[in-house]
């Protein structure tokens, strides 16, 4: 009995070492100066100090996307509690700060899919962190928040 009883536990206990890592990233709420602004990251890891062009930035570590269609990756939702805020117009750069990709769509509900036209090959630019610029936008065409972001993509472990 001892035997089946151990037995049982070992299995228990490997099974939730392989579950574990699997779940080791999640989705997570991330704002940058403004509450009212966020971005829903799914995959997050976790937020990294790193050294860019010289200077110390906070970069949110997330795993890498699948590719939704050719030159078309979902990083994460962005997301707005802000009436005004009517479309997102942004540009994402390498770690070189070369533009690699631009993106703009309306807001439904304050919400939107963050899915850049990426003009360069994604596997290789994002070994490095990236640069997204994204800015909430007004009727009018008037810019009433800029949400900057350092992210940097893992491949799934």
């Amino acid at each position: 009995m001892k035997r089946f009883l151990k037995a049982i536990f070992v299995t228990i206990l490997l099974t939730c070492m392989m579950i574990i890592p699997a779940s080791a990233a999640e989705d997570q709420a991330i704002n940058v100066g403004d509450e009212r602004y966020q971005i829903m990251v799914p995959g997050f890891i976790e937020t990294r100090d790193m050294t860019i062009n010289g200077e110390t930035r906070t970069v949110i570590v997330v795993q890498k996307p699948e590719e939704c269609s050719k030159y078309r990756y979902q990083f994460f939702d962005v997301v707005t509690t802000d009436a005004n805020a009517t479309y997102i117009i942004s540009f994402v750069y390498n770690s070189k700060l070369e533009a690699v990709g631009d993106y703009v769509t309306d807001l439904e509900n304050g919400r939107a899919s963050f899915v850049p036209y990426l003009y360069d090959d994604f596997n290789e630019f994002s070994k490095e962190p990236i640069y997204c610029k994204i800015s909430f936008t007004a009727i009018g065409d008037q810019t009433i928040y800029d949400f900057p972001i350092w992210v940097l993509f893992e491949d799934k472990k």
